[in-house]
């Protein structure tokens, strides 16, 4: 380009060119190379852009006219550029050619083009790459690596990553609602759904889909069923019951999901009624379940035939967390725990009336534990876990919710997070049942071809191929007794088949002493279906509709025309899923504290599908930490000097928080103020920590509570002026995990509580009331300690150290004449 003519208008970047600033790649992009598309003079041009720096775009094209002369042209320019000149092609050529026209820039060239907008963009291949990752939860970050590893030369940035999947997405979904696209979904993989509104509404209540392969895999294995619920998958934040099974081959399969609005009987009966009418090649014998009483009601009405057993994993991480809390010492909670295993491992009644006299001489001093352990679990539920009862049912192994909590944990690893929709959901379902199905597919093959060595023997020459590897592991096992019992039926037991329809130890006996192999017909048909789809199953059955739809046609004539709209409405629901006008539950609103007008950061907590830990996992962590503060410190065999500190640092006042709060008397004796966290529990919180439990804990402390006030609800009526004002302190006590303003910690009343409970005194300060509080029944104990509380910001409680106020009048008034020692000291 002849830059000493002053009339040349180029493009600039919209600033006239400095020559000092000036530099030029006009010798780059300079070419008499003939290129045979467009496409790949644009890949030319900006591959020897980016080589040097410089980022080229198309500025303008221009296409071929009727008009003689006129070609289609394309002018490229530097991202940055403003204006441009128009340049002229002299002499036609056949093909596409590269003229440069100005190559001057107003700008230092860029060492790094990553993140530039242009470069970054993403390639047709890379985008259905990214589509194909996207619908197989693959994280933005590895669809990244993943392109770095592809192209070295990739200057795609994490955020393009994030809006490319958020326009797959939205491309997918198009101008559907979410619930339009959750009907779409399961009509295209022709999936068995069952829903239900709120009503007079459009909300949605309650939905339940099952996979059409899963509904093929409970009609061949429906003898045992095993239903849990999990939370924290959506954020709509509505439970999720998940029911599974359990194959041939030891497998697991989800059968269906069920959104439910809440965890009512209600609910529960819809989700097992709609599970019913999918099963219906033979009864359901077994469902398996923790101790929801709900969803316990809603089996014995849906399921009245089936027997329904209680987690014994569950069961008993309650007993021993209950045993930990009211037994000590810890010699003594061994006793006790090895005479309650006794107990549940007896293997018929009159074992299990020896036992039990047995665990009661073990709790002649804890009576609180042996009641809890005769009222809450032995009493009610003791044909649900204990084997004398649970070894009369063919449960085929499953007396625990594992495999259900196992499919919780596979989903949720799917998931990754807590904040999609329902339609996120499904898909991260439908990705976990397609792996399922194809491990179990593999492991019929497996049991089918597979022969193991311990297995080649003449016992089982007629079960190989036949009954699964699982069933035949199952049976080696048991051989192993044989030399133990024999023939003998009463040494023998016959658990095996009783829980699992196998061949038990003194049958075997007697195939090997004869000597012949198992016979086919000696185990359970359950162990024998070792394919995909049952035949009777998959045959048509002679279904049709014509009946119900000339009764439709019919009501249809004889409605006025306010009804036929609304049956037309119905019926067009139903025929055209898609087109629903149904919408999803409301996002659970957080009440605490005022409506923010910006839009706040989610917090990795709230994002979190990770479950809350239950109450045994709060006692197992709490004696955890009691233990490990009560280890005395080894003392270091050498003492190394302590660094003498700076004068700056002796001289600089530390300055404490929520002084202001403190009156002014005690400031010199404090020596630090501690903060816990601002959800609304931070007095439970700040008495959870000071106990030495971590401030985690204030579940465990508002369930005490709770168990203190119910146990002494008549002595804390006559203190608080009747039962009334009880059962609100009681009520303020439950909580799901934010608390609202009157489920606050108060003082006086729950003070007087949290003392008597634990044995300890409890001193609030507070500006306007400091107050201490004593113990109001026991007698003052060496052991027991003082732990300090302060109200600050008329709505917060933290941790300081100070002096002791004089105690409450409430406690001089009521407290038992053996508590009055605590005055004193």
């Amino acid at each position: 380009m002849d830059m000493e003519k002053e009339n040349v208008e180029a493009p600039t970047d919209g600033v006239e060119p400095q020559n000092a600033g000036l530099v030029d790649s006009t010798i780059v992009f300079t070419t008499d190379k003939v290129f045979a598309t467009c496409g790949d003079l644009l890949k030319w041009a900006k591959k020897a852009g980016k080589e040097n720096g410089v980022a080229v775009v198309i500025y303008r094209s221009e296409k071929a006219t009727a008009k003689p002369g006129t070609r289609t042209k394309l002018i490229l320019a530097c991202e940055r550029s403003g204006k441009y000149r128009p340049w002229k092609n002299p002499k036609p050529v056949r093909g596409w050619t590269l003229q440069v026209e100005y190559g001057m820039h107003n700008h230092d060239l860029s060492n790094l083009l990553t993140g530039h907008s242009f470069l970054g963009r993403l390639s047709h291949d890379e985008k259905n790459l990214l589509g194909d990752m996207t619908k197989n939860m693959v994280k933005p970050r590895n669809i990244l690596m993943t392109f770095r590893d592809h192209n070295e030369e990739s200057l795609t940035t994490i955020k393009k990553i994030y809006n490319a999947r958020q326009a797959y997405r939205s491309s997918i979904r198009g101008n559907r609602t979410k619930m339009q696209h959750l009907m779409s979904l399961m009509e295209r993989d022709k999936y068995v759904y069952r829903y239900r509104k709120v009503n007079d509404s459009d909300e949605l209540r309650d939905i339940l889909w099952a996979h059409p392969d899963s509904i093929a895999l409970v009609n061949k294995f429906h003898l045992v069923l095993i239903m849990d619920t999990t939370y924290k998958t959506c954020k709509y934040r509505l439970p999720l019951l998940e029911i599974v099974g359990a194959t041939s081959t030891g497998m697991t399969f989800s059968i269906a999901f069920a959104y439910l609005q809440s965890e009512c009987t209600d609910n529960f009966v819809w989700a097992l009624q709609m599970l019913k009418e999918l099963i219906t090649c033979g009864a359901v014998g077994v469902i398996v379940t923790d101790r929801d009483l709900a969803l316990m009601n809603a089996v014995q009405i849906v399921f009245p035939d089936a027997v329904n057993l209680l987690c014994l994993f569950h069961v008993c991480k309650n007993v021993r967390a209950k045993c930990k809390l009211t037994v000590s010492p810890k010699k003594k909670r061994q006793m006790v725990m090895e005479a309650w295993e006794g107990v549940v491992y007896c293997s018929d009644e009159v074992e299990y009336r020896q036992q039990l006299e047995v665990f009661k001489k073990v709790c002649n001093d804890f009576s609180n534990f042996h009641d809890y352990v005769h009222e809450q679990w032995l009493i009610p539920h003791k044909e649900r876990f204990v084997e004398a009862w649970t070894n009369k049912v063919m449960h085929l192994g499953n007396t625990t919710t594992n495999r259900a909590e196992s499919a919780h944990w596979s989903l949720k690893r799917i998931l990754q997070d807590s904040m999609g929709d329902i339609c996120s959901v499904w898909e991260a379902a439908s990705s976990m049942i397609t792996l399922q199905h194809n491990e179990i597919k593999a492991s019929f093959e497996r049991s089918i071809f597979k022969k193991e060595h311990r297995h080649n023997t003449r016992l089982y020459v007629h079960l190989r191929g036949h009954v699964s590897r699982h069933a035949l592991s199952h049976i080696v096992d048991e051989f192993d007794r044989v030399k133990y019992v024999g023939i003998d039926k009463c040494s023998c037991r016959c658990i095996i088949r009783t829980t699992h329809g196998l061949p038990c130890a003194c049958e075997l006996a007697k195939y090997s002493m004869m000597p012949c192999a198992i016979p086919l017909d000696a185990i359970h048909i359950i162990w024998r279906k070792l394919n995909f789809f049952d035949d009777e199953f998959s045959k048509s059955s002679e279904l049709s509709l014509k009946p119900e739809i000339d009764a439709l046609i019919r009501r249809f004539d004889e409605l006025d025309m306010s009804g036929k709209i609304a049956l037309k409405s119905k019926v067009h629901e139903i025929a055209f899923p898609i087109t629903t006008s149904m919408c999803p539950p409301p996002d659970k609103a957080k009440h605490k504290g005022a409506p923010k007008k910006v839009k706040r950061k989610v917090l990795k907590r709230e994002k979190s599908t990770k479950r809350n830990p239950s109450w045994w996992e709060h006692v197992d962590a709490t004696m955890e930490s009691q233990s490990s503060v009560q280890k005395p410190t080894p003392r270091p065999s050498t003492q190394k000097l302590t660094p003498r500190p700076s004068v700056n640092k002796i001289n600089k006042p530390r300055v404490l928080p929520f002084m202001n709060w403190i009156p002014k008397e005690v400031h010199h004796f404090i020596d630090d103020v501690l903060d816990v966290g601002p959800d609304g529990n931070c007095g439970y919180r700040a008495i959870g920590a000071l106990l030495g439990r971590g401030e985690d804990s204030w579940p465990l402390i508002r369930q005490e509570c709770f168990v203190e006030l119910n146990e002494w609800k008549e002595e804390y009526a006559r203190m608080f002026g009747g039962e009334d004002y009880v059962q609100s302190m009681m009520q303020s006590l439950y909580v799901d995990k934010y608390a609202t303003r009157d489920k606050w910690m108060t003082l006086p009343a729950m003070g007087h509580v949290i003392a008597s409970k634990y044995n300890i005194i409890l001193v609030s300060l507070s500006v306007h009331m400091p107050m201490t509080f004593f113990p109001l029944r026991n007698t003052l104990s060496p052991s027991s300690n003082l732990i300090v509380i302060t109200h600050v910001n008329y709505c917060h409680w933290v941790q300081p150290n100070s002096p002791i106020p004089p105690a409450t009048n409430l406690w001089i008034k009521y407290c038992r004449e053996e508590a009055r020692s605590w005055e004193a000291a």
